[in-house]
């Protein structure tokens, strides 16, 4: 019987810690129709889509089904019943609000917003004081989800008070209507730029308002490969893949 990929010793001590599943069965191989149902933020989209396709190559029998969403909205659907294995939340304040469903989480990443706009720079955007400028129509996520609560932090440390022309939900819509050409800039992750060629951003003045970490858990009733894919992520392999894509490494 073969062994889950990414399940060392190192994998083993977080399943002790969490006190999610035994770690004598952590070895075992999976059924055939082993599946990991995994909640993520809409920020984690590329990289976990990446993560989860090189885990399910190494674990043949495994598959790891990600919904995408802003972390508030996740976390809900958690407290009312969804189904849920593994949650990547891009907040500590969502993770905290499923802590009965999921009752222990790790650091794995960090990120910070910025201010992106088009490389061109039609609009000639220098400072973050510009999204004062009334004549320059810019997004941002929602208060309640992760990147519009680091936004807000960042905003208002830079002396930003015109208000954006609308809130979204997670930050793909965002990016999507920033892409799209709707808007002339956006508040969006680090990352997303990373990911964009045609994008350009400038940082705010506080790094640290700016920033925030991303944390995963695994629920009560964690499979052994659910434990599996979350050691995957804590590896080296799953973090070259988010520092790859402009990620910071968590705290030591």
């Amino acid at each position: 019987m073969k062994k889950l990929v990414g399940l060392t010793a190192g994998a083993l001590a977080l399943a002790g810690c969490s006190g999610n599943a035994d770690t004598s069965t952590q070895s075992l191989a999976p059924n055939s129709d082993t599946e990991i149902i995994v909640l993520a933020a809409a920020s984690l989209t590329q990289t976990f889509t990446e993560i989860s396709n090189k885990f399910e190559l190494a674990n043949p029998g495994v598959k790891v089904t990600i919904s995408f969403a802003g972390s508030a909205t996740l976390a809900e659907q958690i407290k009312q019943g969804a189904p849920v294995d593994v949650f990547a939340s891009a907040s500590s304040s969502a993770m905290s609000n499923v802590a009965n469903e999921i009752p222990n989480s790790k650091t794995f990443a960090r990120n910070r917003v910025v201010v992106a706009y088009p490389i061109a720079n039609p609009k000639n955007i220098v400072t973050s004081q510009d999204l004062n400028n009334k004549d320059l129509i810019w997004i941002q996520c929602d208060h309640q989800v992760p990147c519009g609560a680091a936004a807000d932090k960042a905003l208002a440390v830079d002396g930003v008070t015109a208000k954006p022309k609308s809130l979204e939900p997670d930050v793909n819509s965002v990016l999507n209507k920033l892409i799209a050409g709707e808007v002339d800039a956006a508040i969006v992750y680090l990352t997303d730029v990373f990911a964009n060629s045609n994008l350009t951003s400038l940082e705010f003045k506080d790094k640290v308002s700016a920033a925030t970490s991303y944390s995963i858990g695994t629920s009560s009733a964690a499979s052994p490969a659910a434990q599996a894919f979350v050691a995957y992520v804590l590896s080296k392999s799953g973090q070259d893949v988010l520092i790859a894509a402009g990620f910071d490494a968590p705290p030591d």
